[in-house]
């Protein structure tokens, strides 16, 4: 939902700051007021072209910045988390432009690039306008839009899940055959590399192991010196540590005439350190093997580490990971015939259940088809097209790729007159006639949980009357669940809003401004009266600009 909307120094916008109705809001005004300089700018701050000539003639850069509030729009809340945007359910946009052409863009105060924006802005607002209507001509969009009515969003995640599985084990296959794309002499090599280090039989972490103890072992007989002499001194010569320490705490704890318990405590407890010390001493004397030979041994067994290594090209505490791979790549090769035939049956039996949702998603399609043509066709012959008669063609290809969405092609298609043929929306509809029939779409597929901004500029142009009158009872209904901005020269619609915003153009000096103010309900009857008895308002026109109020009550 658009809360409020900033410009400044946008075309003939010196400074505004507006806020929106959640319900339905209408814009009118003379001619060339300025109704759709509104629309202009909030498309410029979802991402649209920036243009130079849009700069107004009153600062050096134009500024707009939308807020919406987005607490009913999981669509929208679901982008910006995957963006990491989220702001709790405020979203602001903000988009600058400058003389020279140069663009900033902002989502929730992060730079953010127009095409993201432009991206975002699909799930915020829909804007239609006669001449603004690609996305309800592009087939994709029709698939969505048929299943947004639907009611089947598990055979569509079966569909999905079922084009996961495929996709899996085609890779699965992918990867089989580059494992087993080996050559006989390829394989005879690998085997050759897997026996060498099956004799090898090296252990994990054995390389690291034995480096630290080429250490110990090149200096034996030294460290047995230094060990032996440090365990001599602390308790086994005449003379020891511990000897001449336990006296001493014992004589300082006779003593007459002066209490030495503190540093008697300090002592012991170094003595119980110097124990723990001879321990330890003690047990590193007992790891220190001063044997000759075995110093031979572990260089030999670091040799004969480094030879492999380097007859196969690896660094040589990698060879217990080449091991592992070796393995593991010629297990893989040797069951390729068995694996590859349980994966081409995983394959078909993947795809047969595939077919199988697709099948039954087509079928539900043409059955919400049937009921979303019926909705629309009444809507639009509602709408000023009495003969008209709305279809939407379900073709299923079955023979096609599987894709996630299903093997469906869906046309909507339109017969504008009696006893014409149903053709392509895109090849036979007008501009007016496109209007309408997105006005019903949206009316027909609107979603309690992703509340949008619907943006409907003029799209009342060329009808009136009666049909009028039903153009914004429907755009009313449409705001039940959404928000409505709708830019009209036409009382009865007008009659049907929750706020009136009147756009007006005035001079102030040599400048010449555009305004929008919100209108009090004496204010709208006048404003209605105008629309609709032109400037001479008379007692007649303002008794019926109150009958057209009565139906936005």
């Amino acid at each position: 939902m658009l809360q409020s909307l900033y410009i400044e120094n946008f075309v003939l916008i010196d400074h505004l700051e507006i806020d929106f109705d959640p319900r339905m809001s209408v814009f009118t005004g003379e001619t060339g007021a300025g109704k759709s300089i509104i629309i202009g700018a909030l498309s410029l701050a979802l991402g649209n072209r920036a243009d130079t000539q849009a700069i107004g003639p009153f600062a050096e850069q134009a500024e707009i910045i939308a807020e919406f509030n987005i607490e009913n729009n999981k669509l929208a809340q679901n982008w910006l988390t995957q963006q990491d945007l989220l702001n709790n359910h405020q979203l602001i946009i903000r988009r600058t432009i400058n003389q020279q052409g140069r663009s900033k863009q902002w989502v929730n105060g992060r730079p953010t690039p127009s095409g993201l924006v432009k991206e975002l802005s699909q799930h915020l607002v829909q804007i239609h306008g006669q001449h603004d209507q690609i996305r309800l001509l592009k087939n994709h969009n029709q698939l969505l839009i048929l299943d947004q009515s639907g009611d089947h969003e598990l055979l569509l995640k079966q569909t999905q899940e079922a084009v996961k599985e495929i996709q899996r084990i085609e890779q699965a296959i992918t990867d089989l055959m580059t494992a087993g794309s080996m050559g006989k002499e390829q394989v005879q090599l690998l085997q050759y590399q897997l026996d060498e280090l099956e004799s090898l039989a090296l252990t994990d972490d054995e390389y690291e192991t034995l480096h630290q103890s080429l250490k110990t072992a090149a200096h034996a007989q030294d460290l047995t010196l230094t060990l032996d002499h440090a365990i001599q001194t602390i308790s086994e010569n005449e003379h020891n540590v511990e000897a001449q320490l336990a006296q001493l705490i014992a004589r300082l704890n006779s003593a007459k005439g002066y209490d030495f318990s503190a540093i008697v405590q300090m002592l012991e407890e170094s003595l119980i350190n110097i124990n723990e010390a001879h321990q330890q001493l003690q047990a590193v004397s007992e790891t220190i093997d001063n044997d000759p030979d075995n110093l031979s041994q572990i260089e030999a067994r670091l040799e004969q580490i480094n030879h492999v290594a380097r007859k196969q090209n690896v660094m040589p505490e990698l060879l217990f990971q080449q091991h592992q791979d070796l393995a593991n790549t010629l297990a893989t090769h040797a069951d390729l015939a068995n694996q590859q035939q349980q994966l081409n049956q995983q394959l078909d039996q993947a795809t047969q259940a595939y077919q199988q949702a697709a099948k039954q998603l087509s079928e539900q399609r043409q059955q919400a088809a049937k009921s979303l043509a019926r909705k629309i066709t009444s809507m639009i012959r509602d709408l000023g097209l009495p003969e008209a008669d709305f279809s939407i063609a379900v073709n299923h290809q079955s023979d096609a790729k599987p894709k996630n969405l299903g093997n469906d092609h869906v046309e909507f298609m339109i017969a504008a007159n009696k006893g014409q043929k149903a053709q392509p929306l895109n090849k036979t509809a007008s501009g007016g006639e496109l209007s309408r029939i997105s006005l019903a779409i949206e009316v027909s597929t609107q979603q309690q949980d992703n509340k949008q901004a619907f943006i409907f500029d003029e799209v009342d142009t060329g009808i009136g009357g009666a049909t009028a009158e039903k153009v914004g009872n429907i755009m009313q209904q449409l705001s039940l669940n959404n928000q409505v901005f709708a830019v009209t020269h036409l009382p009865q619609v007008a009659g049907h809003a929750h706020d009136h915003l009147l756009v007006s153009k005035s001079s102030q000096g040599q400048y010449t401004t555009s305004k929008i103010a919100h209108l009090s309900e004496p204010q709208r009857i006048e404003e209605l009266a105008r629309m609709s008895g032109g400037q001479n308002i008379t007692a007649a026109t303002l008794a019926q600009a109150k009958e057209f109020l009565k139906t936005g009550s």
